[in-house]
């Protein structure tokens, strides 16, 4: 559960969680040879589905609780508990292709600083995904730091990123920007 009331009812349920979950990986379209950073990786359902299907899933939480889930016990993940924003800072951002972040880039305090290490080190064709709650979803964070899509596309486009596929998940949206190829 994330640090907001969230309701959950059906919305936390494995079954919403899965289908989600399939529908994030064929648009996501991770290859076998990908690495994959999940910031804020929660409970780890997500990181053990990317695990599935690429190389080395990289779980960072603050959270060391969370990251005990029976999710995280792929011999292809590696948790890390930390604070994301401090930890960013001294990763090798070149190796990943994808970037993930599920309900939790708002809560991130150093949201320009991570997109500014992204544009910077993320090597081209790499992607930044994003799961966020849509303004209106009546759980979930304070209004006052949740995205619309237009918000996001205004911080994260500037940045060298160009939005590749984006959906509606129902109280949430996905959408996944790639960096720019020179």
């Amino acid at each position: 559960m994330d640090m907001h009331s969230n309701g959950m009812g059906r919305h936390g349920s494995v079954e919403a969680k899965a289908a989600i979950a399939d529908r994030l990986l064929e648009a996501m379209k991770l290859g076998g040879g990908d690495t994959l950073v999940d910031l804020g990786s929660g409970d780890g359902y997500y990181s053990s589905r990317f695990a599935e299907t690429c190389a080395k899933v990289v779980a960072v939480d603050a959270s060391a609780e969370v990251l005990k889930s029976d999710y995280y016990r792929k011999l292809n993940i590696e948790t890390v508990g930390a604070d994301v924003c401090a930890w960013a800072r001294t990763f090798a951002w070149e190796s990943v292709a994808q970037v993930f972040f599920s309900n939790s880039f708002h809560d991130m305090r150093c949201q320009e600083e991570l997109l500014a290490t992204f544009s910077a080190k993320l090597r081209p064709g790499a992607r930044l995904n994003l799961v966020e709650f849509h303004l209106d979803t009546p759980f979930g964070p304070p209004r006052s730091i949740r995205f619309s899509k237009e918000q996001l596309k205004a911080l994260v486009e500037p940045r060298g990123f160009e939005e590749k596929i984006s959906f509606d998940l129902g109280t949430h949206y996905f959408i996944s920007f790639e960096k720019a190829k020179k």
